[in-house]
């Protein structure tokens, strides 16, 4: 049990980070309205993990914080409870609806393992230089790599024009990996902010996978993410789901961050 909910919290949390998108395709002759997407509000959002549908005490907190440097800013995500403390961080800049990494964190305390990342991202040339038990590792990447953080941050921009995919390339330790996301229907939730209407994303997988992610995002709460589900196999699945949501430069000192209720 103890290694498939670590499995189920690096695919649920590690992709946590807030979407925006658009639902539908713009009528003819209107522009879609792309003020809100070109411009990050800060927030604080709380999800409680389930486990095929039983509660769990595990929660995770996920905040971005706009720093005092201009279009600059910090996405936190902390997972903390008796069974394992999982902190991730990413500095990074926003322009032209685009996050560039500058700096990401990864540190993992639980089941006996342990996982500390440093990866400083440079930009002339297109590098990562990432720091893993005391080795040092530099390798090139693409113009619009992103760490694990803020990977969902790209679908905002992406999917406002009207389209209902993206890919996108994270670096992650030592590796790059590759990212094909999909809106493919919409539901509407139910939530402690009231019933909302969600668009549905998948993380597209190879055809011959039972893997299957999935995201679950509110239009009428700037595109935040709701619900989150990782489907390990017909028997085990877990998923994130939104306990609590404050916006606004304050929100870190809305709500209890502890574990329990």
């Amino acid at each position: 049990m103890r290694p498939l909910l670590l499995v189920l919290l690096h695919c649920l949390c590690s992709m946590a980070a807030p979407v925006h998108a658009a639902p539908e395709q713009p009528a003819d002759n209107v522009q879609p309205d792309t003020a809100q997407v070109d411009t990050l509000a800060p927030f604080h959002v709380q999800y409680r993990l389930y486990v095929s549908k039983i509660p769990t005490t595990i929660k995770a907190d996920l905040w971005l914080r706009a720093t005092e440097q201009p279009d600059a800013y910090e996405m936190e995500m902390l997972v903390k409870s008796f069974l394992i403390t999982n902190r991730e961080t990413s500095q990074f800049t926003w322009n032209n609806c685009q996050p560039r990494s500058h700096h990401y964190v990864h540190e993992f305390r639980g089941f006996g393992r342990r996982r500390n990342y440093d990866m400083q991202f440079s930009w002339d040339p297109p590098r990562v230089d990432s720091q893993y038990k005391g080795k040092q590792h530099q390798f090139g990447i693409e113009e619009d790599t992103l760490d694990e953080l803020t990977l969902l941050l790209r679908a905002r921009c992406v999917l406002s024009k009207g389209d209902k995919e993206f890919n996108a390339t994270t670096a992650y330790g030592k590796k790059i990996r590759k990212h094909h996301m999909q809106v493919v229907g919409r539901e509407t939730l139910d939530t402690p902010v009231g019933d909302v209407d969600c668009l549905v994303i998948e993380k597209k997988r190879d055809n011959d996978s039972d893997r299957r992610t999935l995201f679950w995002v509110a239009p009428s709460l700037n595109y935040m993410l709701v619900k989150a589900k990782h489907i390990e196999n017909r028997a085990l699945f877990g998923e994130l789901i939104l306990r609590d949501l404050k916006t606004g430069p304050h929100a870190a000192d809305d709500f209890d961050i502890s574990s329990d209720d």
